[in-house]
């Protein structure tokens, strides 16, 4: 009778991770997701409902820098595709300016240094089909611009091109530096 009993329990031993589920080794990896690519994305209409993320940067010379984007609910994979441009664009911006979230504080007082916005998946932009990018900075006497591109013949650089954030870091800079001109004065 022990015999069986310990027969019983080895059993019992061996079954219980296939009743669990099968352990980590023996389990079957997933394929990973193909990225999402923009062009496959329908890009969602200015009249969709969308949240507003802001990020708010300084450099050295305490220029400040409002870096914003914006994500719609009901639109998921578009917004994988516009916070992977979001994060580009900080990326691009980090060798000189770092996130200061105090800006955020001093955004309204004026000061003798140079404050920028840069807005990407804007529709105030007015791209024919999509989103684009908008930037404006204070204090060069030029409202805010919509970002277009050389290539194109200066038509709005739309969000999905793939030269659409080198448009937006040329135009930036050209602002940028006119505004740094204009402050220190």
């Amino acid at each position: 009778m022990l015999r069986i009993t310990k027969l019983r329990v080895m059993t019992l031993l061996l079954l219980m991770p296939l009743a669990a589920g099968v352990s980590a080794p023996f389990a079957q990896t997933k394929k990973a997701a193909p990225p999402v690519k923009a062009a496959a994305v329908k890009p969602p209409s200015a009249k969709d409902p969308s949240i507003g993320v802001h990020v708010f940067m300084r450099d050295a010379s305490k220029n400040e820098i409002l870096v914003g984007t914006r994500i719609w609910p009901e639109h998921p994979e578009y917004n994988m595709i516009a916070l992977q441009r979001f994060f580009a664009l900080m990326k691009m911006l980090g060798p000189t300016f770092r996130q200061d979230d105090d800006v955020g504080y001093t955004w309204a007082t004026k000061g003798k240094v140079a404050k920028c916005s840069i807005y990407l998946e804007s529709a105030e932009a007015n791209a024919k089909s999509g989103t684009g990018a908008t930037v404006g900075c204070e204090a060069n006497g030029v409202s805010t611009l919509s970002v277009t591109s050389d290539d194109a013949g200066h038509v709005v650089s739309l969000s999905q091109e793939s030269g659409h954030l080198d448009d937006v870091m040329a135009l930036f800079k050209k602002q940028l530096e006119r505004a740094k001109s204009n402050a220190h004065k």
